[in-house]
């Protein structure tokens, strides 16, 4: 599922997913960014409140797979998937949907060589943005969803060349695994766009961790600021913990979403 951003693509997996529920067929896991995990749980509860859902990240996961079984949907981060997979390799998932798909573009990484050996009947591949850089982008994913449509990325490369040309002879092929819609396509059928501004503050402990963080940065022995660095700011502001956990620390920065 390939739609641009801000045309539904979760609600549209939520549909499915709780079409799914119907017919009892057994849990479905969806692996996302952190900080898409709480998200996912507003919108099956807002869209389909009778899933039933379950976050599977952090120090308290359930160890006991069968726990999986009492829901519709598993939640979980590509992080902790990549150090569970044999545990939650112990039951066959019903659909397993990768939110992001992207995150798994390095074909031969350990991120995706771990997604594609999930146990399951049905794969979806979700992101607004199938190629990033290159054609090869596309390799992972189609083995995600289709294993052995491309022996490797050789094979890929000798049939589609990696610029715009070879972009749209690959778009034919493309048609009958991925649905891709634009906003200019559709933008007749979408309601208007609302924007809403919503500054967060920061408590006064965040904003000196995160001078603390940038200071920490600029007395580093690397002499380029990296876009990793400036990755670890954005996470940061997200919430501390992604960039800095810390034991017993659980309640510190609850103003962060309180306030």
């Amino acid at each position: 599922l390939g739609d641009e951003m801000g045309l539904g693509k979760t609600l549209q997996i939520i549909a499915i997913l709780t079409l799914e529920k119907r017919f009892d067929r057994g849990p479905a896991l969806v692996i996302a960014p952190i900080s898409l995990l709480d998200n996912w749980v507003n919108e099956c509860r807002k869209f389909s409140p009778t899933l039933k859902t379950l976050i599977h990240h952090g120090s308290d996961r359930t160890g006991y797979y069968k726990t999986f079984m009492d829901y519709d949907v598993v939640i979980t981060s590509y992080s902790t998937l990549c150090n569970d997979i044999h545990f939650m390799n112990m039951i066959c998932w019903n659909i397993v949907i990768l939110d992001e798909a992207q995150n798994i573009k390095n074909f031969d990484s350990e991120r995706a060589e771990k997604c594609k050996a999930i146990r399951r009947n049905q794969s979806i591949a979700v992101t607004g943005t199938p190629f990033e850089n290159h054609i090869s982008d596309i390799l992972s994913l189609l083995e995600f969803i289709q294993p052995n449509v491309f022996n490797n990325a050789k094979e890929l490369s000798e049939q589609y060349s990696d610029d715009v040309s070879g972009g749209k002879q690959i778009a034919s092929f493309l048609s009958t695994l991925m649905i891709r819609r634009v906003v200019a396509n559709v933008s007749n059928d979408l309601p208007a766009k609302v924007v809403i501004n919503q500054p967060i503050r920061m408590s006064r402990e965040e904003s000196e961790r995160y001078v603390s963080y940038i200071n920490e940065i600029k007395q580093s022995d690397s002499e380029d600021i990296s876009i990793g660095m400036f990755t670890n700011l954005r996470m940061f502001c997200t919430h501390p913990f992604i960039v800095s956990p810390e034991k017993n620390d659980e309640n510190r920065f609850e103003s962060l979403y309180d306030e």
